[in-house]
């Protein structure tokens, strides 16, 4: 994954918070073969998105996972409640 665009690496990365199976920061950059950082900013960019609609992502401590509240899902690149 180390070679994909930015939009395929914000899918992916969302498609994982929407199964709430990201693990940590340092978890999903492992899982996603990407810097720290890297996720860290790609997270920041979903979390804008998400805004548009009224969303949020959020750190569940207890279960270590990034999650959207309201629960929903990307699609062509729009956050939509599900």
């Amino acid at each position: 994954m180390k070679h994909i665009e930015k939009q395929q690496r914000l899918e992916w990365l969302a498609y994982l918070i929407q199964l709430e199976e990201t693990g940590s920061v340092e978890e999903l950059a492992c899982k996603c073969e990407m810097e720290k950082r890297t996720v860290a900013n790609l997270i920041e960019t979903l979390r804008q998105c998400a805004a548009i609609a009224d969303a949020e992502i959020l750190f569940d401590k207890d279960r270590k996972t990034y999650y959207f509240s309201p629960k929903g899902k990307f699609t062509d690149f729009k956050f939509k409640l599900i």
